[in-house]
């Protein structure tokens, strides 16, 4: 009996030692598995960054294009006298936008006027609470229960 109790056991033994060595083989497998998807997005996000300041180098190369391009064709205009010419055809139009400038800002100095009156009261009555308290506050006893 003892015996067969024995070879009872040892069969379980065995048995959940295969188990676990069969669970333990898996979740080996499954670590692997994750680590290499890990290792996959990782690479892919890389290329995509790699991507994005790719295209960004070829944005500012252009921009950089376009902005020596555009100086290219202000200084040729200079040399050619159209930068200057152009300034001297415009003047009538440059002299009724000077005088609507002018009109503009003797509006806003009259309606900025108004503001300085309203903020040196506002100023006044501001100083009148401010001495209250001070007021209030010297001559009060220390009782608080009384205000």
């Amino acid at each position: 009996m003892l015996q067969t109790q024995k070879v009872r056991l040892t069969d379980y033994l065995d048995e959940r030692s295969e188990y676990l060595t069969q669970f333990a083989e898996e979740a080996n497998a499954e670590i692997d598995q994750i680590g290499e998807n890990a290792l996959k997005e990782l690479d892919e996000a890389g290329a995509r960054s790699r991507m994005q300041a790719f295209e960004e180098s070829v944005e500012i190369e252009e921009s950089e294009k376009k902005v020596a391009d555009f100086e290219g064709q202000i200084e040729k205009e200079r040399n050619e006298g159209l930068f200057f010419k152009n300034l001297g055809e415009n003047e009538p139009v440059v002299k009724a936008k000077a005088r609507e400038e002018t009109e503009r800002i003797e509006q806003v100095t009259k309606k900025s006027a108004g503001s300085v009156i309203r903020r040196n009261i506002y100023l006044g009555l501001i100083g009148l609470v401010v001495i209250g308290i001070v007021d209030a506050s010297t001559s009060s006893t220390s009782d608080w229960r009384k205000v």
